[in-house]
């Protein structure tokens, strides 16, 4: 059952929080030895919480639109009493006494924590245990690989996500879900795992848009948003000859698509600045999260995975006046994409290079969606066309900072001329 479902059905009494509760335990105990989307399930503590939020919820309505739900949480967040491990053994047993500021939030408006989603190690390239629903022999992507594997396959219909380089858009895009990452800095990230701060967001999965929409206008985005048809700008990013043919058959279809709906879809270079980006951002996060977790990487060396094992020791060794510079061209780069933005409201590229690759020992290339990570602009994977063999492909939507309402709308829009493709 969708968000959106859920939510009205709790809502309107046709369910109870302990029914939705059990309906997720239910399909995870069914699907979890296939998708491995969890490190951890706290069962019994969720039905407690949904018998009291079931109470509440009679006596004196909901307290939002997500009172009742079940959600999953990346193992990176923390949840008071569970564990906390960060998908490596080097922080096995940490179990946090206080949540997440995002995670208090989301228990303030009644959402119950059933678990937690399984993580790449410390949210970086080594692979987390997760397959992919639909094709197991292919990855979900990374690295909130849990928690677009547990939407994708009906396990909860919420699930919290983060993002430094491509961890929520990505896997969104290879599991055929929606994966949505706001502003930077408007989804709050304290008590979360950081490893690189000026690039680290947080995000959410669900089924469709209309999912998304409801969880950020419980989360404090405002009034309902309403689909609009925004002028759409495509742009050639990732460069050219690196998108795979399937998704670029598909980029160019979904184009042709919502041109026949109407929309007006030009093309566009890159903004100034933009080829920049890719360096830039790779040398501040080598050096801040070197500088994070330096001290652990001297004390557990390739324990705590071995490509981040690689990174930390590249980010130990990068100098001041390197990060200085590639700071300096990211901010360059914001302010040409802010200005490109007031001319060009909705920008529109591939949310991966291609489908979900075949094998485990990778969780796919974020060159799709790091660039808007380092601009710190809000941005949707949207489901858009799958493969002759069924693997999803998405279609990604990006707008200028704090306007997330304006991709929202267009996101609905979007998906209303993609349908369920």
């Amino acid at each position: 059952m969708r968000l959106t479902e859920i939510s009205a059905a709790l809502s309107a009494g046709r369910t109870t929080p302990l029914e939705a509760v059990e309906r997720c335990l239910a399909r995870i105990a069914e699907r979890e030895e296939t998708v491995r989307a969890w490190a951890f399930l706290a069962a019994d503590q969720a039905r407690e919480e949904a018998e009291k939020l079931g109470r509440e919820l009679a006596e004196s309505g909901p307290r939002s639109p997500l009172h009742g739900v079940p959600i999953g949480v990346k193992d990176i967040f923390d949840v008071a009493g569970m564990p906390c491990e960060w998908g490596t053994p080097v922080q096995r047993g940490r179990i946090p006494a206080a949540d997440a500021a995002l995670i208090a939030r989301l228990r303030e408006l009644g959402a119950i924590v059933l678990g937690k989603t399984h993580t790449t190690a410390y949210a970086y390239f080594d692979p987390a245990p997760t397959r992919h629903p639909r094709h197991p022999e292919h990855t979900p992507g990374g690295s909130s690989s849990g928690s677009a594997a547990a939407v994708a396959d009906g396990m909860v219909p919420l699930a919290i996500g983060s993002q430094t380089m491509g961890s929520v858009l990505r896997p969104a895009s290879f599991c055929g879900v929606t994966g949505f990452k706001p502003t930077f800095g408007v989804l709050p990230l304290a008590g979360t795992m950081s490893f690189s701060p000026s690039l680290d967001h947080a995000g959410t999965f669900a089924e469709e848009v209309e999912d998304i929409e409801l969880a950020w206008r419980a989360l404090g985005g405002g009034p309902a948003v309403e689909p609009e048809a925004a002028e759409l700008t495509a742009l050639p990013w990732p460069i050219e000859g690196a998108l795979e043919p399937a998704m670029a058959e598909a980029f160019e279809g979904a184009l042709e698509r919502l041109r026949q709906a109407g929309f007006a879809v030009r093309h566009s270079p890159l903004p100034e600045g933009f080829a920049a980006i890719p360096a830039a951002l790779r040398t501040v996060m080598i050096a801040e999260a070197a500088a994070i977790h330096g001290s652990a990487f001297a004390r557990h060396g390739e324990a705590m995975g071995v490509k981040l094992h690689a990174l930390l020791a590249e980010g130990l060794s990068v100098e001041t006046k390197d990060l200085d510079e590639a700071q300096a061209k990211l901010a360059a780069a914001k302010a040409s994409f802010e200005a490109f933005a007031a001319e060009h409201p909705v920008v529109v590229t591939p949310a991966a290079l291609g489908p979900a690759p075949l094998g485990l020992g990778s969780t796919g290339d974020p060159r799709a969606n790091a660039p808007w990570t380092a601009l710190g602009v809000p941005a949707i994977a949207i489901r858009s066309a799958e493969t002759a063999d069924g693997l999803p492909l998405g279609l990604q939507l990006t707008a200028g900072r704090g306007r997330d309402r304006a991709l929202l709308a267009a996101a609905l829009a979007c998906r209303t001329v993609l349908g369920s493709n």
